[in-house]
């Protein structure tokens, strides 16, 4: 992510809470985001130099009039595309949810298993991780059976190795160290 994006995201964030708007805000930067990485078209429009601001503007006034977003995001995505920084939207959305989820308490794991995993695992896993992290927690689970078992998990810079794999690389440097 760039500082950029972290920058205008601080100042939704701020903004946001400030009107008491913070999960209106989420949910229109999601929509709006959404949009604009659904189609390769537009972000081609918007990334295109060349391109006026006054036909950007337009194109961003359709699609809010389009979509059912809150007020400060509509403002919001008027002030990017003024400042030609609509193309980081996507960047500004996933640092808002980071801001929002260190706000709210909430964390997001990113889990690798070698297998899907079933509800009951599910739950278990996400209430490990939530003792070890102190935080509510989401997973985001992926499906890799590189890791031939166990799980990795990792949330914002930590990292559970816990896999087979990596169980099987300890043990084989310490057989090679003697």
């Amino acid at each position: 992510m760039s500082i950029v994006a972290r920058r205008y995201a601080q100042a939704l964030m701020n903004l946001a809470v400030r009107g008491k708007s913070l999960d209106a805000a989420s949910a229109g930067l999601d929509e709006m985001a959404d949009a604009l990485a659904a189609s390769e078209q537009l972000q081609a429009f918007f990334a295109e130099p060349k391109v006026a601001l006054a036909a950007k503007e337009a194109v961003v006034g359709e699609l809010l009039g389009k979509a059912n977003v809150d007020p400060l995001v509509a403002t919001f995505l008027r002030f990017l595309t003024r400042k030609r920084r609509i193309v980081l939207l996507e960047d500004i959305r996933q640092e808002f949810h980071v801001l929002a989820d260190e706000r709210m308490g909430r964390a997001t794991a990113d889990v690798t298993v070698a297998a899907a995993l079933t509800d009951q695992q599910e739950q278990a896993l996400r209430g490990r991780l939530q003792e070890l992290s102190g935080k509510d927690v989401r997973l985001r689970v992926q499906v890799e059976p590189d890791i031939l078992g166990g799980v990795v998990a990792r949330i914002g810079s930590t990292v559970w190795d816990n896999s087979l794999r990596n169980r099987l690389t300890q043990i084989h440097q310490s057989i090679a160290r003697g």
